[in-house]
């Protein structure tokens, strides 16, 4: 693959490429953090209240992580389309993308609030929560199915902004509504200014009112970064071709993202099973595991952006480089953190949640797990945020049925209700699956079977649609 054969000669007009990695990487690194903050943030505040209270925030937490996967739908497919148009200095199609964007996020996320607030108890029921916790859990997730129609909405803007490569903005958005949730859990949970103390009801209200004031930053920030002009009359108008575009990379990316949550929701009924200690552990070491995430997500993320850049300007050797240098990078932290956590950091981050032993001891085989787990996800998380990028969509969610459904599920089940593995046999389950496909997709893109891909979406996306 050459230079010559694969590149057309195009400079970004927005100046992505003058930018490293580094510099897109790290302010979505502590954005990202800050996202995860806000539920260990409300963990770690009702937890200075009761275990249980942690349990009752669980399955709430996980729709909501769900919601947060539907989304997706739409925009995974935003950042990556609205990334190659800048790569192509294609504005016009950029303008129509940001309203679409805006428009089907709007109706996506109203349908998916109302949907969890008519289906909150039977959805509490399904995931198979002990009655102590039963009514608490219901009301937890109906208060919070109010922040799914602006999170929807931050999420759109914080992809428009990454597109443009401005990862800073949602990083400061991200610090505004943590320290709202801060100051109303302080108040809702412990009866500051003599407001009545809610529990976990406060808690989701502190969540939906932090939500609610980012969405009017965030649209300030889009209007005055990108240069787009929002006109309310064309967020409805949706054109065919772009929605397809944008679907064309949203729903397989989202769909393997919620054959990943559809498999841990199933795996975390399991769990439920045994008891509000072990559903508890599950809760914590699921937080931890996703701040361990948080530098590789970062990474992929940001080689994403890059990747779509030049994949717009048909740069495909840079692209394949840029892979490559970002797997390096991720696999050396993360081995680096993960071993850590059996050293103590592990009974660090429990401690910030609870001082029971009886947890501890159920998630303490689980610690060293993680050394041997998290290199195989590593690989998943880079490798597919840029195949998406590069428009070698299929793959990744096939890939993503059939090890999660295929070999995560069936060992998690088997080990921890037939072998008595508890907890610890479930996540071997996880570990499985994330090293199938880890592997799977190194091979992939090492065998450069994505260039098909690539050339075909340029050649459809900018070659044929020159005038749109």
């Amino acid at each position: 693959m050459s230079d010559s054969l694969t590149s057309p000669g195009k400079t970004l007009k927005d100046g992505v490429y003058s930018k490293s990695l580094f510099s897109i990487s790290w302010p979505i690194f502590i954005d990202i953090g800050l996202h995860f903050a806000t539920l260990m943030i409300n963990m770690a505040m009702v937890g200075m209240v009761s275990v249980e209270s942690i349990a009752e925030l669980t399955v709430g937490n996980q729709v909501f992580d769900l919601g947060l996967i539907l989304f997706n739908f739409i925009n995974i497919g935003v950042c990556v389309v609205c990334a190659q148009a800048l790569g192509n200095g294609n504005r016009r199609m950029v303008n129509r993308l940001v309203h679409i964007a805006l428009g089907l996020n709007i109706i996506w996320g109203t349908i998916i609030s109302v949907a969890t607030l008519v289906a909150s108890e039977k959805i509490v029921e399904l995931m198979m929560v002990p009655e102590e916790i039963f009514q608490s859990s219901t009301y937890y997730l109906m208060i919070l199915s109010a922040s799914f129609l602006p999170e929807a909405i931050c999420l759109c803007g914080a992809q428009i902004l990454r597109a443009f490569a401005c990862t800073r903005d949602s990083m400061y958005v991200a610090f505004l509504t943590n320290f709202i949730t801060i100051l109303g859990n302080s108040i809702f949970l412990f009866g500051l200014f003599g407001a009545p103390k809610l529990g976990v009801i406060g808690v989701a209200i502190s969540t939906v009112v932090g939500r609610c004031v980012a969405v009017f930053v965030f649209i300030y920030l889009i209007l005055h970064r990108t240069r787009v002009k929002i006109v309310p009359r064309f967020i409805f108008v949706i054109k065919k071709k772009y929605l397809y575009q944008i679907l064309n990379v949203g729903l397989p990316g989202a769909g393997e993202n919620l054959s990943w949550h559809g498999q841990y929701m199933t795996m975390t009924a399991v769990i439920a099973s045994l008891g509000a200690l072990s559903l508890a552990t599950h809760g914590i070491y699921f937080q931890m595991c996703m701040i361990m995430m948080i530098f590789s997500i970062s990474i992929g993320m940001g080689t994403e952006i890059l990747v779509a850049h030049y994949i717009g300007a048909m740069k495909l050797d840079l692209a394949y480089k840029q892979l490559m240098r970002s797997v390096r990078i991720g696999m050396i932290f993360t081995a680096i953190i993960a071993i850590t956590i059996p050293l103590g950091t592990g009974k660090y981050f429990f401690s910030l949640f609870t001082d029971s032993k009886d947890v501890l001891s159920i998630a303490t085989p689980i610690f060293f797990l993680s050394v041997v787990m998290e290199p195989g996800r590593i690989l998943n998380i880079i490798i597919i945020n840029s195949l998406r990028a590069v428009g070698d969509t299929r793959f990744p969610v096939l890939m993503a049925i059939l090890s999660m459904w295929g070999v995560s599920v069936p060992i998690g089940c088997f080990l921890s209700l037939y072998m008595g593995m508890g907890i610890l046999g479930v996540w071997i389950g996880f570990c499985c699956d994330e090293w199938t496909r880890g592997i799977a997709m190194f091979i992939r893109w090492r065998s450069k079977a994505w260039v098909k891909a690539a050339k075909r979406n340029y050649r459809k996306n900018f070659l044929d649609n020159a005038s749109a």
